[in-house]
């Protein structure tokens, strides 16, 4: 009987009792990707800093190049001081 209900309209609250949980699992989602990229992007960004650390006694050009390069292409590049 609930069937013929949701050929008049009358199914939609069955979807609306589920949107707020599922915005929930959508965001919990979403926070958890969030969580990891910024994880892998502070990896990143220290693995940079100890390259130029290490360059900076012997290589200097070498160092500036490192602390200059993005740690990953989805960081827009910073732009030199002219």
């Amino acid at each position: 009987m609930s069937g013929i209900w949701g050929w008049f309209g009358g199914g939609g609250s069955q979807r609306t009792n589920n949107a707020p949980k599922n915005a929930i699992l959508g965001l919990r989602a979403q926070l958890d990707m969030l969580q990891k990229r910024e994880a892998h992007l502070t990896n990143q960004i220290s693995e940079q800093d100890a390259i130029a650390r290490k360059n900076v006694n012997t290589n200097k050009n070498g160092s500036l190049n490192h602390s200059r390069a993005p740690a990953c292409r989805c960081l827009p590049r910073p732009r030199d001081a002219d």
